[in-house]
Order: structure tokens, then sequence, then C-alpha cells
């Protein structure tokens, strides 16, 4: 099974967000620093908005760093089974597929557990109807909802990662 062109694009897509949410952020960042060094006069709202906002940022584009092996990895177990390795390549790869398996396997519980209080935040927002504790008040599910969206992307994204590898796909190893 190839990775599917459809969440490619959708993961792409989501990064490009992800991308442009920090260069607004950054920009605010500058605003707010000349504002504040030249005027002596900050603004209320730009680091709650920023904060606010960040979360985005981080969540959408989780699941493209998946898609792009762009996660940081530790090669140091990989390198060291191959370097003890003297068997044939394929005894090799089978090795790396497996070891890819159960990283993959252990990123999706992780990203599950994400999922899961991501919700509980999420309905309790809700529930509570929470706003932002900051001079810029904003209902608090806008940024709760960051982490559901997020983490539903990278599920997926996760989910076909070890598909493809189960039907012998050479990317992810």
């Amino acid at each position: 099974m190839k990775y599917p062109l459809t969440m490619t694009r959708i993961n792409r897509f989501c990064a490009y967000i992800s991308g442009s949410i920090v260069i607004g952020v950054s920009g605010l960042a500058v605003m707010e620093s000349v504002l504040r060094k030249f005027f002596a006069s900050p603004t209320t709202w730009s680091l709650n908005f920023t904060s606010g906002i960040f979360i985005w940022a981080c969540f959408l584009g989780g699941a493209w760093a998946f898609q792009e092996l762009g996660h940081v990895s530790v090669d140091m177990v990989r390198d060291l089974v191959e370097k003890l390795s003297k068997t044939r390549d394929t005894a090799l790869r089978m090795t790396r597929r497996v070891m890819s398996l159960i990283g993959y396997g252990i990123s999706f519980i992780v990203v599950y557990v994400l999922l899961y209080g991501g919700w509980r935040l999420c309905v309790r927002a809700i529930t509570l109807d929470q706003l932002a504790p900051y001079n810029f008040k904003f209902p608090l599910i806008i940024s709760y909802s960051a982490i559901v969206v997020g983490t539903v992307l990278m599920l997926i994204t996760v989910v076909l990662i070890i598909l493809d590898l189960l039907k012998g796909g050479e990317k992810y190893l």
C-alpha cells in the first residue's frame, strides 16, 4: 500500500496553515517589540492572542511531520543493530521494519492519549463556557479544538504509515 495522495495533500495544506500561523505570530512579536521599545505603548492583546493561536501551528504541523519523517528520532538503536548485524540485507530490512512498527505503535498510543486529553479539555471548555484568562477574552474551545483536530490528523497519518510498513513500503523504515 502506498501512502494515500489525499492524505498527503491534506497534511501539506495543514503544514502551510501552520507555517502561516508561525509567520503571523512572528510578525505580531516584532510589532509588539517595536511598539513596546520605541513608542512605550505595548498592546494588551497580542501576547494573549499569540498564545491562544500558536497551539494551532503546533498541532496542525504534527501530521505533516510524521508524514515527512520530520520528527526527532533516535537512530542510535537502529545504527547499533545495523552495526552488530552480520546477516543478509533482507534480515536487516525486516529488523528495521519491526523496529519502525514498534516506534509508530508507541507513537499511536501517545497521540491517542493526547487526543483523549484534548477531547476532555474541549468538553470541559464547552460545559463550563470557559474563556481565556487574559485581557483578550476568547472561548478556550478555539485553542483546545486544535488538539483534537491535530491529533486526529496525526492518528490517521500514523495508521496509514503502519499500514504502509505492513504492506512492504520502504519510506518509513
